[in-house]
């Protein structure tokens, strides 16, 4: 079976066998089936247990032999000294694709490893790939969502593949990204890769059509030559941003202990990878960050940056931050500073930043970014000290000391206009075809219900930033990465 026809049995499973299926809520048998129903998998799974019995109210098999049908993948959740027996009944059944979830292998020591490397054999001998062992599992959205995870969040189709050597981290970096109402197209918990390796699945993903921007944890690659030749051939077409765990003494101990993964020199690596045009994240929420940045903008084409800001203090810091980040913040033209003195206070700030001094208006603040885009020479603007509009509405209506009644109009004109405001960021960023980065205040993030400007711009598919060095750090890296691309030069 070649590669493209297995990871179609992987992602794309016409029917799952579940191989020690349990109705034990303490065992992972019982979780991770329970997840794969309840994410809407909506083919058969056929479970199987010793036993037999049945799954509240589903059959369960005492043996693979006895599944009333044919299936493409198998999720094996038996004790460690079982997997091997298991594999060979998936070979007998025709089963190419397993994913062995168990853990106990050579991530424990030589005792471990020795199984681990007998079960690679039955794997390898009944014509089997195999995910793991000691996985977290693993997700697919389309065409029909497989959730077959330890994790208990509920995913959300989208746009995003993540291939994680840590089984929590993984989760952890799901879990951010379904905060941010970003969604996944595939996940991959790659355990110790005694089979499938980082790099197959990066050759996968080169192709895969559902898949925009892979997120990648890497603790260790064994195979160094081949990890760069195949992430330098899919950030040819789309971004891979990598997070890096193991880069120090301590670290590369806990990752061996943890994966069995060797953590070579960070140093080397971080400059191999960026010659191959990776995105190197720092944190998850940096990854998070830029991931949502090159999802929910236009590519950004160079490096001028333009400033509107509702505070002073915010466009100083924000143009302090843009230049470390190797950002420029140019002059404004006299034409243009002459369009803005028509609209803006007499005593605005006439340079970039724009300071709009507290704007009485929406329309202040949109005419100020349509001004900087349409007539200077600038590839993006960063939109900071938004979210104070229909927080100091809800701080009206939810007042003791004001009646209601008295502030409900004005109180829903802010409303409306903050909404209005996320309408035209969104029309002016199809526009214009270039980034407009909005920069929430914390307290917008906060703010409860329907009304959260945040989530109403998550559901127009733009990502807001809590402060302005999240949101630079993610354009500077995604400028990077775009002006390397289209230069064809990765080094």
């Amino acid at each position: 079976m070649n590669s493209r026809s297995f990871f179609t049995s992987l992602f794309e499973p016409r029917a799952i066998a579940f191989i020690g299926a349990s109705t034990s809520p303490a065992k992972w048998g019982f979780n991770i089936l329970h997840h794969l129903f309840r994410g809407g998998y909506e083919g058969p799974v056929y479970a199987v247990n010793a036993k037999g019995g049945d799954w509240f109210g589903r059959p369960m098999y005492r043996n693979l032999a006895n599944a009333p049908g044919s299936a493409d993948l198998a999720v094996i959740v038996v004790p460690k000294e079982k997997v091997a027996d298991a594999l060979r009944d998936c070979g007998a059944a025709g089963i190419s694709a397993a994913v062995v979830i168990t853990a106990g292998f050579g991530e424990t020591g030589a005792p471990g490893q020795a199984l681990e490397e007998e079960v690679l054999r039955v794997a390898r001998a009944c014509g089997i790939r195999m995910v793991g062992p000691n996985t977290m599992g693993i997700y697919s959205a389309y065409p029909r969502r497989v959730r077959a995870v330890m994790a208990v969040s509920q995913y959300q189709p989208g746009a995003v593949a993540l291939i994680s050597q840590s089984g929590n981290l993984g989760t952890s970096i799901a879990d951010r990204l379904i905060r941010r109402g970003i969604g996944m197209s595939r996940l991959v918990s790659s355990g110790n890769e005694a089979d499938l390796t980082v790099e197959d699945y990066l050759d996968y993903l080169e192709t895969d059509d559902k898949t925009k921007v892979v997120c990648l944890y890497v603790e260790g690659v064994r195979q160094g030559g081949r990890f760069i030749e195949t992430v330098r051939r899919v950030s040819a077409v789309k971004p891979v941003i990598l997070l890096k765990g193991g880069i120090g003494a301590v670290g590369a101990d806990a990752a061996r202990s943890h994966t069995g993964a060797l953590a070579g020199s960070f140093a080397v690596f971080s400059a191999v990878c960026r010659q191959a045009n990776i995105i190197i994240a720092e944190t998850i929420d940096e990854m998070v960050d830029i991931a949502g940045l090159l999802l929910s903008q236009p590519e950004i084409r160079g490096r001028r940056i333009g400033i509107v800001t509702q505070g002073g203090g915010l466009g100083v810091l924000a143009a302090d931050l843009c230049e470390a980040a190797g950002l420029e913040i140019p002059p404004l033209s006299n034409r243009v500073v002459e369009m803005l003195d028509a609209y803006l206070p007499p005593f605005w700030s006439r340079r970039n930043p724009v300071d709009l001094v507290a704007p009485g208006r929406v329309s202040m603040i949109t005419d100020s970014t349509a001004a900087l885009l349409e007539h200077e020479d600038l590839d993006a603007v960063l939109l900071l000290g938004l979210g104070y509009m229909t927080c100091r509405a809800t701080h009206w209506l939810d007042s003791p000391v004001l009646p209601r009644e008295a502030m409900a109009e004005p109180a829903q004109k802010m409303i409306d206009g903050e909404k209005e405001l996320v309408d035209l960021i969104v029309r002016q960023i199809r526009q214009f075809n270039k980034p407009i980065i909005p920069v929430i205040d914390i307290i917008g993030f906060d703010e409860p219900g329907d009304r959260n400007i945040v989530r109403k711009l998550d559901a127009k598919g733009i990502m807001a930033y809590s402060s302005p060095e999240r949101a630079i750090r993610a354009l500077a890296k995604a400028q990077t990465y775009y002006n390397r691309r289209q230069n064809g030069n990765s080094g």
